[in-house]
């Protein structure tokens, strides 16, 4: 079979935003408070990134990213493929409450330092999660395009 020998861009925007306040310290499945990220389109959807950021006071915790296969919640249909070290915050009124952490896939900048796949076929998702409960929460973004 022949490689694609043209460019191929998404033809819709895929943003999908959540507030995660509540563990889940499952590191195999993250179903009892994990929660779906983003879910690839017909075609499958290219991943952009994912931006992290605070919504006040909170104790350092973890957020994990999961990729599933779209099949099921078991076990075998998951895989922890990142895992991202959030900082205590203090909630603030006359200031930013902390940075944005920002999570590009692989090969992004062809840097090394991306962390997520690149796109997701159709149907697959991505579950995120956190390893202590917090106070405030965290809003996760994510971006990307379906094909």
């Amino acid at each position: 079979m022949p490689a694609n020998t043209k460019p191929i861009y998404p033809v819709n925007p895929n943003l999908s935003g959540k507030i995660i306040q509540v563990a889940d310290t499952n590191l195999k499945a993250p179903v009892t408070n994990g929660v779906i990220l983003a879910t690839a389109g017909e075609n499958g959807t290219r991943i952009d990134a994912i931006t992290v950021r605070s919504l006040g006071a909170n104790v350092a915790t973890v957020l994990r990213i999961f990729w599933n296969d779209g099949t099921g919640i078991g076990e075998s249909n998951f895989q922890l493929i990142h895992e991202v070290l959030l900082p205590a915050t203090t909630a603030q009124t006359a200031n930013v409450t902390g940075s944005d952490i920002i999570l590009l896939p692989i090969n992004f900048a062809n840097d090394g330092r991306g962390v997520l796949p690149p796109a997701l076929k159709s149907g697959q998702k991505l579950y995120i999660s956190l390893g202590t409960t917090v106070a405030s929460g965290y809003s996760v973004l994510f971006m990307g395009g379906d094909f």
